[in-house]
């Protein structure tokens, strides 16, 4: 069984730990983790039953396998940190926004894969993007997705496409929620609905259609099935198609404008 180091046990990475464990995808006694704050990684470690390494060098020279849980601004001087360590013996899984593969390979000789994953992984759900480096192998793949199979939907992806994709699961929760919350608030201004309430009918309702679209084709045909013609659901159906494309268009637009500024700034680094 390979040795699993998680470097940042920050929202994710406590996650990614916390459900690693809990789901036997990794047996505690296999992890450890380090963080800047070591009160922190010893507080995942008195949850979870994992490892601590007092340094980042430590961790990546006694594991097989590190993720590499930090802010994309941070990976570049992470890497430059763990240089001589990170030997083509071990696999490096990072889950940094906008740092390629190649940004990984050009700095250290271990093999690379990334995964954006979701928060929906709390609840062993939603989807975990994928994708693997050239130097890659197929044991390297069977023990990545195995892992996000137990906590997610593993979906390998082109990471050209990872920002695109990333805005459909990673963030989709966020956007989702805002949505669901503006809706809850429309109701609310209306006299005599209390904001408690509104937002209890609709969690309550985005819940329950959740569990429905496992159960047939698509969005649509749940729109079928509810959206009677000449009915008044219909009518609210056409507003969100009027408005709604819009909308989305500008979504998307704004946050792949801001992947490209990170980008770009990772690039001006140095190397």
């Amino acid at each position: 069984m390979a040795t699993i180091g998680v470097i940042g046990t920050g929202s994710m990475g406590g996650m990614l730990i916390r459900k690693f464990v809990e789901t036997g995808a990794f047996p505690a006694g296999d992890v450890m983790a380090s963080n800047r704050s070591t009160e922190k990684a010893m507080a995942v470690a008195a949850t979870t039953g994992i490892g601590i390494a007092w340094s980042n060098l430590d961790l990546a020279a006694a594991s097989d396998m590190i993720f590499i849980c930090v802010k994309p601004l941070e990976v570049k001087s992470l890497l430059k940190e763990l240089k001589g360590v990170l030997t083509a013996d071990k696999l490096v899984v990072s889950i940094a926004a906008d740092v390629t593969i190649r940004d990984i390979t050009d700095l250290c000789d271990a093999r690379v894969a990334r995964v954006i994953p979701s928060v929906t992984s709390e609840c062993s759900r939603g989807v975990s993007l994928v994708a693997f480096g050239d130097s890659s192998t197929e044991a390297d793949r069977s023990l990545v997705l195995s892992a996000l199979d137990s906590i997610s939907r593993p979906v390998e992806a082109e990471e050209v496409n990872f920002e695109l994709l990333a805005d459909l699961t990673s963030c989709a929760p966020a956007f989702i929620s805002s949505m669901m919350h503006e809706f809850a608030l429309s109701a609310a201004r209306r006299e005599g609905i209390s904001p408690r309430l509104a937002e209890l009918l609709v969690m309550e309702t985005l819940a329950g259609t959740a569990e429905l679209l496992k159960t047939v084709k698509g969005f649509e045909e749940v729109v079928t099935r509810v959206a009677t013609a000449g009915g008044i659901t219909e009518e609210g159906v056409k507003v969100i198609r009027k408005v709604a494309p819009s909308m989305y268009d500008d979504l998307l637009e704004v946050t792949l404008a801001k992947h490209s500024l990170v980008k770009d700034r990772i690039k001006d680094q140095a190397s």
